[in-house]
């Protein structure tokens, strides 16, 4: 898989682009993807690979797909999610906040 480098969007741009952003979440795709994901993956995969057992709280999706607008392919593809508990999907945001950021593989 290559690298994909987040940029920095200016706020203008995610102003503009959180309606849309947002619409994917209501859905009725995105509702039928996240429950069948949930259903798949019921643990938070994060927590299971350090040997916890923490319940799913949140799908997130590997690569956002909203970095130059929105990208459909990208939000409903099953391959694109992970199954994530509260504090393992804070910590996936806040490495994808942190400046010069290069997408970490971690999350596959």
């Amino acid at each position: 898989m290559p690298t994909i480098t987040l940029m920095k969007r200016k706020p203008r741009e995610m102003t503009v682009n959180k309606a849309a952003y947002q619409a994917i979440y209501n859905t009725p795709r995105w509702k039928k993807l996240r429950k069948a994901k949930i259903k798949a993956n019921p643990l938070c995969e994060e927590c299971e690979k350090k040997g916890i057992t923490t319940a799913v709280a949140e799908v997130h999706h590997r690569i956002p797909f909203d970095i130059n607008g929105i990208d459909y392919d990208i939000a409903y593809d099953y391959d694109n999610l992970v199954s994530l508990c509260v504090e393992c999907h804070k910590e996936a945001h806040a490495k994808l906040h942190r400046p010069q950021f290069p997408y970490n593989t971690e999350y596959r």
